[in-house]
């Protein structure tokens, strides 16, 4: 019999150690190691950083991104447009994605002022217009300037992709807006037409001022 209960002391032991502090310790920072792990890699995942599904555009659609990457004026609003229907409101610094037809399109935006940019565009391609704030009378007034890579400087609005999302709204909002806008639209036209009428230049987007997003995303990191 004593020879039986020594040969089952290691398995007591064992047993025992199983349930000791340290044993319960080292458990503890493995578990705590495992969870920072999978935080890391749910973060790393959702970055705005990484190449999204949206940054691919079908050959029959072509895309717009509007950046306000300047924190000036940031407590007001700008409203952008295309042509008579609204697509998007905000202020502060952030940026939206427009998906649109390709060809010609009258893009605009609304502040104090109205800034507006006569842009052809191209399947399948992606283009960026950059809201800069400006002095108003009573808020910021808003310049719309079409986004050329090769002379554009790009860094703040790098720092802004690197760091945000872009800002989405649904059908509802867009209609909402669209209501609310509508003396807006109406009065902007009017503003347009004299703007021609009167010789007044336009800025242009053209065909090939392309944006590559995965240049920029990269430059980021």
């Amino acid at each position: 019999m004593k020879v039986l209960i020594q040969m089952h002391r290691p398995k007591e032991q064992a047993q025992l150690s199983l349930f000791s502090p340290g044993f319960l310790i080292r458990i503890t920072v493995i578990m705590k190691h495992l969870f920072n792990i999978f935080l890391l890699l749910a973060i790393y995942a959702s970055s705005p950083v990484q190449a999204q599904d949206y940054d691919l555009v079908p050959n029959n659609k072509a895309v717009v991104y509007f950046v306000r990457a300047k924190s000036m004026g940031s407590l007001v609003n700008f409203t952008y447009f295309d042509g008579e229907r609204a697509i998007g409101k905000f202020n502060g610094r952030k940026y939206l994605r427009y998906e649109c037809d390709p060809g010609e399109h009258l893009f605009w935006a609304r502040s104090e002022n109205r800034s507006f940019v006569e842009a052809d565009l191209a399947g399948g391609k992606t283009y960026m217009i950059e809201a800069l704030p400006r002095m108003g009378g009573l808020k910021a007034a808003v310049k719309l300037v079409p986004v050329d890579i090769e002379s554009h400087n790009m860094k703040k609005i790098t720092k802004l992709f690197s760091k945000k999302d872009r800002v989405q709204f649904t059908e509802e909002e867009i209609d909402e807006l669209q209501k609310e806008m509508t003396e807006v639209i109406v009065r902007g036209m009017e503003r347009y037409q004299q703007g021609k009428e009167e010789g007044e230049e336009m800025a242009k987007l053209m065909p090939k001022m392309t944006i590559d997003l995965s240049t920029i995303r990269a430059s980021s990191n």
